[in-house]
């Protein structure tokens, strides 16, 4: 059986690691070159990469995700999630490629909860915005998808939980087959991938027994009230 490639970015995350582990059983193959050689802040070394590749279609999922490190400082983040996917979608239009953009729920403000795919985006942290900054270049490209999704790793990692905040967020391997399902469609646009809407404490009971409940008021920095999505 001859599988697909598809060229990966951030294969070495929680989500493109995923991916790489399930890629088989979808028939696909993932060309992940290291950030080591492959770097997408240099607009050279990315297009070159993506154009030895062979591949018609660009998963682009590396992104820098620490939401508390980049409210103190966003230049790091402003680098990789800004220009670096500006990069990958200047590449992927000079090369006619299919450009996939791994987006966050945190594109909204949480106003609202259980979001459609054409409700506005207000982003509130400075993770949020450079992320929001990202998916709005590549809507710019016809040729592209979005997809906005939010995942835990395989445990609950934190030793608290908030009660009064709600999200259509899920552990990676409950998340990354459906963003494989959605990789290797023909969609274009934007599409919601996640779970059904519940508290962060709800997801964390489900793996972790001894969590313990906190409310929003006890966190310091942005936090949305309800990025749950609708489908």
């Amino acid at each position: 059986m001859v599988l697909k490639k598809i060229f990966l970015t951030g294969g070495s995350g929680t989500l493109g690691g995923e991916l790489i582990k399930i890629s088989k059983a979808h028939d696909v193959e993932f060309i992940t070159p290291s950030s080591k050689f492959c770097n997408i802040c240099n607009p050279y070394q990315i297009k070159n990469h993506i154009m030895s590749s062979g591949c018609d279609i660009v998963v682009h999922s590396a992104a820098i995700t620490n939401v508390r490190a980049t409210e103190n400082d966003p230049s790091r983040a402003w680098e990789v999630n800004v220009l670096g996917t500006l990069n990958v979608l200047k590449s992927c239009k000079d090369l006619g490629k299919k450009l996939i953009y791994i987006s966050t729920d945190y594109v909204f403000d949480g106003e609202k909860g259980n979001y459609a795919i054409d409700d506005p985006i207000n982003p509130l942290s400075k993770y949020a915005k450079t992320k929001a900054a990202g998916e709005l270049l590549v809507r710019t490209y016809e040729n592209s998808l979005v997809i906005r999704t939010s995942f835990f790793g395989y445990e609950f990692p934190y030793e608290e939980a908030i009660v009064d905040q709600w999200t259509s967020k899920n552990y990676v391997d409950i998340i990354a087959p459906k963003v494989m399902d959605a990789i290797v469609s023909n969609a274009i646009g934007i599409v919601h991938v996640g779970s059904e809407r519940r508290s962060i404490y709800d997801i964390a009971k489900e793996r972790c027994t001894s969590v313990i409940k906190i409310s929003r008021c006890n966190v310091n920095g942005p936090i949305p009230k309800d990025t749950s999505f609708t489908y």
